[in-house]
Parts: C-alpha cells; structure tokens; sequence
C-alpha cells in the first residue's frame, strides 16, 4: 500500500513513512523541539563534578517513557537504535552502565512553556568520563527522539586529588575514645591537604610524606555533640566544592536530652492526648512512660483516648541504652471537664406564693473543672434577660411569673442545666372578654368572659357603658356568657366583665360596635381662599366605614387614580378642584360597605343667577349709600365688578361684593351694574339708576355764600378805583393829547408822532391804516432803549430816555380833538422816564407791542409843551396820554397789516402788557 501510495503521489517511501507518523503523532516534530541541551561542552577537573542541563517537551498525561542518557552513542541499523554507555536509564530494559550508579544523579521538575527539567549530574569525575553526551526519549516504537545536541564532556588531570582513610566509618567511636583520620593526596601536588570541621579546637592535625603521597592526619576525642558532625578534606589551592571528600563522624554515648512532650496543653474529658518522649543516643535509647511513679506504657508515644477527670496528674518519660538512663522532665496533666450536677432550690417557700410576694430561687453546681463563670435563669424555656447571678430574686411576684424555671451554667469546657422547678402563684383574676368587637345589627350574639385565677372565680358579672345610655343585660353569674338577642344600634358601646375569687375581684372592658349599612350620603361644597379653588365634600354614617366614590360632569378618574387633590378619611372624602365651566352640574356620590350601599345626587356647580342690586341708604348729597350685589351662586363668587356707564362707556369703579358712598355727590349720579364671576360663568346684574338730589339746607348755604362773594369783590372794585383816581390827580402832568388829522378820502394812514426832548429828540412812530372806525391802544408801559446801530456819534448814546405808559389811546379820524385831560378817549401813562440823548432817534413802529425810534429828528408836536431838561437826568409821571389823529398828516413810512383793521362803525381797543422802543 505504501508503494502505491509513493507510486501516485511521486515522493520517495521514506517520506511516506515521516507523513504517516506526522497524521498519526500530531505531537511529533524536530528533535529541537522536543529535547533541548543547554551547554554543549563542559571541561572539568578530575575528581570535580558536572551538571548537564536539559528540558524536553512535556505531554500530560503520558508519563509511561523511556528515558536514557547516552557517553558517545551510535545508531545500530540493524537492531534500529543507539547504543553506547548507559549513564543513566529509567527502565530496567537497558540498564544504567556500572561505574556510574553511586556517582550519577538525575534531576528533573517543572520548567517554562510547558516543560520538563532532565539534568543530569555527575560527581567524582573520571578521565573516562570524557565524551558527548545526548538523551533519547522513547514514547513507543515508532515515537521516538533523540536529542540532536549533545554535551561534549572533557575531563583533565587533577593532581591535587584528595582521598579520605578510611573513606566512611565502619563502626562508631564511643564517647571521649581517642580517634584519627588521614587525607592524602599526589606528592605531586605542591600543597598538603587540608581539612575544614566545626570545632577545630580540639583537633590536632600533623603533615606527612610518604609512599609519594602528601598526608594530613587529625587526631582528637570526640563527645556526644560531635556526633554526625561532617569532616571535609579538600585540596589547599581549589574552590570546587566538588573536590572535596567528606567523612561523617558516629559517636557512640549515654541517652541525652531527654524530654518529655504532650500533644495539647488544654485537655478537657473526652479528647484523645499523645504523650511523646525524645532523646538522644548512640545506640539508640529505648523509652518508658510513668505516671506518679507507676509505669504505664514501654513506648516513646503514649496516646490517651477517651481522658477522663481522674486521668488527671504528673506524668514523665525515662530514655535508655547501654550507656545509661536518663529521666525527662514532668508533664502535668489537667483534664478540664463541664459543670455536673446542677440543681435549682428553693431559698424561701415557693409552695404557697400570693401575688406580690418575693420569690428567690438558687441554681447549685456539684463539680466543675473550671469553675462556672456564668449563670443563666430561663422560665419557660425563655430565656430571662439580665440574670446571670447563682440566685434568681422576684421582688414582687405576679401571675405571669407562674409556671417552670430551671437555670444554665458555663465554663470554658462546655455547658449544664438543670432540672424544671415548678413555681405556683395565687392571683386575683385576670380577664378576657371574647373576640367579638363588631356586632351586626339584629342578630343574636353571645360574649364569652374568660378569667385566669389561681382559685378559679367564684362570681362574674357584665355591665354596658355608652354616651346616650346604659342597657339593662343578661349574663350568667357561674360561667360569665352574656347573651345579646337582637342587636341594635343602642348596643353600640362598652362592656365590662368582672370576675370574682377569695383574692380578690378583676375585670377587663371592650368596646364593641355594631355593622350597619350606609346612610343617605351629604354633598356638600365649599370655597378654599379665593382663586377658584373649592371643595366637594361627601359623608355618610355607616359602620363599618364606607368606601365613598364622588363623580360629576367632569372626568374624575385621573383624580382618583393618582390619588392627587383627594383627602379621603372614615366616611368622609373632600376633592379639591381649579373650577372651571365644565365642572359645572349635578355630582353623584356612591357609599358602599359590607353590610350594604346607599347613594345621592346634587347639582352643586352652577354659573350665578338671580343677580341684583339693593341699595341701603338716601340718594341726597353728603349721604352714605351703599350697593348689594346679591346672587345665588355655586361655588361662592371669587370675584366681584362694579362698572359705571361714564360718556358712553362702562369703567369699572368697585372691586367687592357692595360699593360704598361715603359722602355723595351729584357726580355720583348714573346708572350701574354688578358683575359675578364663580369660574363656572360670567352674568351681569340689571342697570341701577343712582339719582344724587341736593340737599335743601346745602342750597341755601350755597345761594348766600354767593351773594356775600359778590359784594366783597364790588367793594374791592370800589375801593381800587378810588385809590387810582386820587393818585392820578397828584401827577405834574396827567393828561397828553395828540391829535392827528385823518386823510379825506378816509383810505390814508395816520401817523402818529410822539416826540420828547431834552437835550435831544426821541420821536416814536405809529404808523396805521385805519379805517374810519375809532381805534383805541391799551398800553401798560412803552420803553425807549438804547440807540441802534448806525447813529453818526457814539456819545449820543449816553443819554436814553424811557417812558412807561399806563394807557395809549388812538381816537377815530372823525373825531375832534379833545382836551387833554378828557379822559374818555385818552392814552394813559402809568411812568414816562427819558434819559438825556444828543443824538437824532429815526425808527418806524411796526406794531404796537414794540415800539422803537433810533437817530429819529426831533418833531415838534402841536399841544404839547416840552419842558427843557437842563438836569442829568428827567423823569416825567403821566396818568393820562391822549394821541388825536388828525387829518394832514403824512402817510407812515410802513403799513400795518390789514389784520389790524376793523370795521368804521367798531370801536377797537388793543390791550399791551409792555411796549418799549
């Protein structure tokens, strides 16, 4: 098959053969991989050692190979394997080679990645231990390997050599006999051999030369601790450890340190203890084992099983041989055992104990190994917390106290208790009323009073306690059933048992009530603070509690879900809500218990209606009134508006449910509306009439004050008028008229010319078309300023004038010339000052109100009688200044505007506040 195979392949059959081996071997590979040799050639010294390292590839499991170290092997192709020396083998098939057995040691362990130590070491080596060395590794016939390295081993010659006489010791020296041991070497070798030893103190050594050897000799008595001691000879000039030889001394002497052990200190009953007894001898001591003087055992072990308290005491072991006995130190054996026979007694008499009295109780303990420490007082099997003393004390002994008490005691070892003791108590009766706390209304029911007594009662009785009333009962006196038989809701309340013996009487109450299904359900609601909050309260009476459900036009199932704005409590439940239009509408509540259910429905929500207006108080001036709104609304109204109809339009004057007047006025007349707002809607009152009627007696206080006020101010007038007319007759010169000539055809302007002197001319021109209706100017004050520009002289400017007018008045062009003092068409001067000037004043008047003449000629005006100034200065006072236009008189240089005409027939009278030039 493998010809046909290499046949159809091409490849020669020793290939065939390394592929069927890699398919069936997947471990198989180079020998590189599997064994490894470190160093590949070594060189020693005769009589030194080597150590050849080595790792081979380790498979788990598989332990069951071949392992030897070859000297120089070569392959046999006939028999199909090395052969060589065996330096070392691991199966008795190919044994290890002779010459090598006592000097050959192999070495293995763990090493990295999964590998294996295979070191070889050899000591004392041979000149002929020189070669190469490999290892082979045979798993089975066909898995096999060899290393493909090898160790190439060259051993020299070594003439310091060292050689030990005798080279072990035959038989033991005894203890301080003399004794010798020689170490040779080449007499070749320049150094005489040297000998290294623990105590060198007593050991003599001498040098000698004979038979072409170098000799050391020591001689010395050994002691018993020179006993084992290891004696090494070794060449002077070497560091090899290898080259040295070593001999161990064997003393022979008496048993020494002899001692005596036990396997615990702390022994308690029942545990098993091993005594052992070591010694040192040659010969080896035999030992024996004694216990206060009596010998027990002929072992170096003695093992107690089992110990108890009696196998307590000094123990000691004896060492001997033929040299002698020595006896060990002493063991003190200490069994530790738990606390036995422990009892409770009685420390005072317990058999006729009446509630209230003291009680005392004693826990005793036989034997104990340690002593108790500790104590521990149950009732019960209950553990009682804070008595731990030897003596259990109840000051004051109680029912609950009776029954059975025993005590615990601890040691270090383990823990006893005692016996029950049984306690007795005689107590007045303790009572328990039956469970029945809940009654349903007309039934039969039978309460049952239990009573614990120590005698048992003699007498029971029952008694009902309520808040309305008492009922009468019936009851045994012997067995204390009290018997109910129709239950009403009057027997709601509490009931009392009392029960009686010859210590005295007890009782117990309780409270019972009586089922009964719902009662009709009350809706009601209620606003919270404003804001549109309010709350829909349902309750109900019923026993036990009802589950109440509350529904209404909105959806409520969110709300009761989450629990949110929802306070719910024994027959009462209160929803808040943020109302809106679509809370609006009747609310449904449901009560429902075991016993039954009952429902009822209200429409609780509704916008306001029936909103209107009362008035409390009298509609007259200075009254107090007051507005009402009132409605009917559900929830209240959180917000009330009072609105006035004010020029045709509704303003808000109120901001509460009434609008108070507390003093009123005709201003307060009108007609006003209430607006009510509850969240659900919006609805507005009908318009109310508020008609303010004056007062009498105010309008008569109101027609005299009026009169009185006109006549002040007539006498006020009066009074100015004289004071101005006396003064203006105590002026120099009061009256001025000027007359100026109107132009025929009635079209031309008159012109005005007004002209002071004194020391100079100042002349002021009016210039004005007028009509041929009269004019008449008002002037409070008319100022002559400094001269404007473009005057010939500086110095004509020192010398201003000023007048000031009280009243300039221009008379029609076809009225004649008055006098001046006539008052009735005249202007009127309130002061005239003038300055001194020296120049010309020229200006035109461009209106009425300012009035200005700069560098003017002086005029000569008809009557008017200047008076020269002479003085610094002139002031002239004027009541009265009357300006007649006449006719003849140039026209003014500039127009006045048509705006200051008017009509002929019109007198026209031009007021001014202040007038200068």
């Amino acid at each position: 098959m493998l010809n046909k195979l290499s046949r159809q392949m091409m490849f020669p059959e020793s290939i065939a053969f390394f592929l069927i081996a890699l398919v069936f071997n997947p471990t198989a590979g180079s020998p590189e991989e599997n064994i490894q040799i470190k160093v590949t050639e070594e060189t020693r010294a005769e009589g030194s050692c080597v150590t050849i390292s080595c790792t081979y590839k380790h498979r788990q499991h598989d332990d069951n190979f071949k392992l030897l170290w070859f000297k120089d092997p070569v392959y046999d192709d006939v028999k199909k394997e090395y052969t060589g020396t065996i330096v070392y083998s691991n199966t008795a098939d190919r044994p290890q080679s002779p010459g090598y057995s006592s000097r050959v040691k192999y070495i293995t362990g763990e090493a990295k990645d999964d590998r294996r130590k295979c070191d070889l070491k050899i000591n004392d080596l041979q000149k002929t231990d020189s070669g190469n060395y490999s290892l082979r590794i045979i798993y089975s016939h066909i898995d096999k390997y060899m290393s493909k390295a090898y160790m190439k081993l060259t051993v020299t010659d070594n003439p310091c050599k060292v050689n030990i006489e005798p080279s072990e010791m035959k038989n033991s020296v005894k203890e301080w006999d003399e004794f010798s041991v020689h170490c040779s070497t080449s007499d070749s070798c320049p150094f005489y051999p040297e000998w290294t030893f623990h105590k060198p103190e007593r050991v003599k050594s001498s040098l000698k030369q004979e038979n072409n050897e170098k000799r050391t000799k020591l001689n010395f008595k050994p002691t018993w601790q020179d006993d084992n001691m290891i004696l090494s000879c070794h060449s002077a000039n070497t560091q090899d450890r290898c080259l040295y030889r070593n001999i161990t001394l064997s003393v022979e002497y008496a048993p020494k340190e002899t001692k005596a052990t036990v396997s615990s200190e702390f022994i308690k009953e029942g545990d098993s203890v091993i005594l052992s007894c070591s010694s040192r001898g040659r010969p080896n001591a035999t030992m024996s084992w004694f216990q206060s003087r009596i010998k027990k055992s002929d072992t170096a072990e003695w093992r107690l099983v089992d110990v108890k308290p009696e196998d307590s005491g000094k123990y000691y072991c004896e060492a001997e041989n033929k040299h002698g006995t020595v006896q060990s130190n002493t063991i003190d054996i200490n069994v530790k055992y738990g606390p036995k026979d422990v009892i409770v007694t009685p420390v005072v008499n317990i058999y006729n104990l009446k509630e209230g009295d003291e009680m005392k109780l004693s826990c005793s303990v036989g034997s104990s190994n340690p002593a108790v420490h500790k104590f521990q007082w149950y009732f019960n099997d209950s553990i009682l917390d804070q008595q731990t003393s030897q003596i259990l004390s109840i000051s004051h002994i109680r029912p609950e106290d009776k029954g059975p008490y025993h005590c615990k005691v601890y040691n270090e070892i383990t823990t006893a208790e005692s016996k029950k003791l049984q306690v007795s108590v005689k107590y007045s009766p303790r009572i328990k009323i039956d469970d029945k706390t809940s009654l349903k209304k007309g039934c039969k029911v039978e309460l049952n009073c239990f009573a614990d007594a120590n005698p048992p009662p003699n007498s029971y009785s029952w008694k009902h306690t309520s808040a309305s009333e008492s009922l009468p009962l019936s009851f045994s006196n012997t067995t204390g059933v009290l018997t109910i038989e129709a239950v009403t809701i009057r027997h709601e309340g509490k009931y009392t048992c009392v029960a009686t013996n010859y210590i005295g009487s007890g009782e117990n109450s309780t409270n019972v009530t009586v089922l009964y299904p719902p009662s009709q359900p009350i809706l009601t609601m209620k606003s919270e603070g404003g804001y549109g909050v309010i709350s829909i309260t349902c309750t109900v009476e019923s026993s036990p509690a009802s589950n109440l459900t509350v529904n209404g036009p909105s959806d409520l199932k969110s709300m009761w879900e989450s629990k949110m704005s929802i306070i719910q409590s024994d027959n009462k439940v209160t929803i808040y809500l943020n109302v809106s239009q679509s809370d609006a509408g009747v609310y449904k509540c449901e009560a429902n218990n075991s016993e039954g259910t009952n429902k009822t429905e209200e429409e609780l929500l509704y916008a306001p209606k029936n909103v209107s207006v009362g008035s409390e108080g009298e509609q007259i001036t200075g009254h107090k009134l007051t507005l009402a709104c009132n409605t009917q609304s559900k929830p209240t109204p959180f917000s009330y508006k009072w609105k006035k109809h004010i020029n045709g339009e509704l303003k808000q004057v109120g901001a509460s449910k009434e609008l108070h007047f507390h003093s009123l006025q005709t201003a307060d007349s009108g007609q006003y509306i209430c607006i009510v707002d509850n969240k659900i809607g919006i609805v507005k009152s009908l318009p109310i009439n508020i008609n303010v009627k004056l007062d009498s007696l105010s309008v008569l206080y109101r027609v005299i004050f009026s009169i009185l006020l006109l006549i002040l101010i007539a006498l006020v007038i009066f009074l100015l008028s004289r004071k101005f007319i006396k003064g203006s007759q105590n002026n120099s010169q009061e009256n001025l008229a000027m007359a100026d000539t109107a132009d025929s055809s009635q079209e031309r302007i008159a012109d005005l010319y007004t002209t002071v002197h004194s020391a100079g001319h100042v002349r002021t021109q009016v210039s004005s078309a007028r009509p041929a209706s009269n004019t008449r100017a008002v002037y409070s004050e008319i100022t002559f300023p400094q001269m404007m520009q473009g005057c010939s002289n500086p110095k004509d400017h020192e010398d201003d004038r000023s007048i000031n007018y009280a009243s300039l008045d221009f008379k029609s062009q076809n009225e004649r010339p008055k006098r001046a003092s006539d008052d009735s068409s005249s202007a009127i001067y309130s002061k005239v000052m003038k300055k001194k000037t020296s120049q010309n004043l020229e200006s035109e008047l461009h209106d009425y109100e300012n009035v200005s003449s700069a560098c003017a000629p002086k005029l000569t005006l008809a009557n008017t009688d200047w008076e020269s100034d002479t003085s610094e200065e002139d002031e002239v006072k004027y009541k009265t200044v009357s300006l007649v236009v006449r006719p003849g008189v140039r026209e003014p240089r500039k127009k006045i505007s048509s705006s200051s005409s008017t009509t002929s027939s019109e007198e026209e009278r031009i007021v001014y506040s202040d007038v200068k030039t």
